[in-house]
């Protein structure tokens, strides 16, 4: 009886309708960034805006656990374009109930730092940065399995000034 009750769980949810129930709006969403303008042969330090559903956190970068998953970015080269690595803020603690531990967690809103460089072969025009966020959202009993959101800001290169 176990085994047909597990089976029909897994079914409903590699099926998707268990995300009818699981999920009204989204738990993480992204801010859409303005338009970015960067001078080929430039750095510049660009941002990913993540809003977090009330009553819900996501893991920091770094997790308190190694078995946690972190928030983490990536972005993908763009035309010229390279990403560093992302630079996260410091995560604050939280306990879920119930348990001895804290967690390093975001809430509410936080921003990601993005350093990029604009090669000096990069065409000028407007481009776009594509990524994803990766993260493991929590509520106050219990974290639920990781999910992604995509990440796109938009970016104008421009030739360096003389």
């Amino acid at each position: 009886m176990n085994f047909r009750i597990a089976l029909f769980v897994v079914l409903l949810l590699f099926t998707g309708y268990g995300t009818v129930f699981s999920q009204e709006t989204p738990i993480v969403t992204i801010i859409p960034s303005k338009q970015v303008t960067v001078a080929k042969g430039q750095t510049a330090q660009l941002s990913v805006r993540v809003k977090i559903k009330k009553g819900f956190h996501i893991q920091a970068n770094p997790a308190a656990d190694e078995f946690l998953i972190p928030a983490t970015l990536t972005v993908q080269t763009s035309k010229g374009i390279v990403p560093g690595n992302p630079v996260y803020p410091p995560g604050h603690p939280h306990r879920l109930k119930g348990s001895k531990e804290d967690l390093l967690t975001y809430e509410d809103e936080v921003m990601i730092g993005l350093p990029v460089k604009v090669l000096d072969s990069a065409s000028a025009g407007n481009t776009n940065l594509t990524g994803g966020l990766r993260f493991q959202p929590c509520d106050d009993r219990r974290c639920f399995f990781p999910r992604s959101v995509p990440v796109m800001i938009p970016v104008k290169i421009v030739r360096p000034p003389k």
